[in-house]
């Protein structure tokens, strides 16, 4: 994972918790096995080449925090033209993903290990993904931690200049005031338009996560916004 520091001071707070959790055997086996076959590996101050890190052709979508790789696997084949990059800093949920793309043969998947603002803004370039999936962000739900939150209005900037013209944005998640927050930022923009019907509808998986909130009585949000023609940046 690329530093943060500019000048020696962080750039922003970042938005996930430091704590990864322990590699079981299982784990540190796959990511030492599958690594070199679905790892991309990014250095300071190089733009990441798509083209060359993936094998297949075609639209690209993102999952931003895709936890242990539900969904991301579930992506892949529900969409086996599509290009499929996951961004994740725990290294117990890229070591989960790569033993299941292992173990599915699944060609048409990529992962990277990284701050989703850091690889965004500085390592790929803009306007090429069809959609972008972040799925049960951290709420940071405390008084006077709500900054810590991803969605921010820099991070609106980031994935309106990630996504294609008229590209898509869904956020899901458990917290209501998270999506209240969210769909406050969105709604405001001048970039965005809430869309209630969009061509990857049905695209999703129930997670494990997913399945406990629901057992628990949360209830689940699902936003979905589209960036508005003409209105690159």
């Amino acid at each position: 994972m690329s530093n943060l520091k500019h000048n020696g001071r962080l750039r922003w707070t970042p938005s996930y918790l430091r704590n990864q959790g322990q590699l079981t055997k299982g784990q540190k086996r796959a990511l030492q096995q599958g690594w070199k076959d679905f790892g991309i590996v990014f250095r300071h101050g190089e733009m990441i080449d798509l083209n060359s890190a993936f094998e297949t052709e075609g639209p690209l979508l993102i999952e931003i925090g895709f936890g242990m790789g539900d969904h991301l696997v579930h992506l892949a084949k529900h969409y086996p033209n599509h290009r499929i990059l996951g961004i994740e800093v725990h290294r117990p949920g890229l070591a989960a993903a790569t033993g299941k793309l292992q173990s599915g043969k699944i060609e048409n998947v990529r992962l990277i290990r990284g701050d989703a603002r850091l690889v965004i803004s500085d390592y790929l370039p803009p306007h090429l993904a069809e959609a972008v999936f972040i799925q049960f962000p951290e709420p940071w739900s405390k008084e006077g931690k709500t900054h810590r939150r991803l969605i921010q209005p820099e991070m609106l900037d980031l994935l309106h200049r990630c996504l294609i013209p008229r590209g898509e944005c869904f956020i899901i998640t458990d917290m209501i005031d998270y999506a209240t927050h969210c769909a406050q930022l969105f709604d405001t923009s001048s970039q965005w338009q809430k869309i209630e019907r969009s061509p990857f509808e049905g695209s999703r998986v129930l997670t494990k996560y997913e399945e406990k909130a629901l057992r628990e009585g949360r209830e689940i949000t699902e936003l979905c916004y589209r960036t508005k023609d003409g209105n690159l940046i």
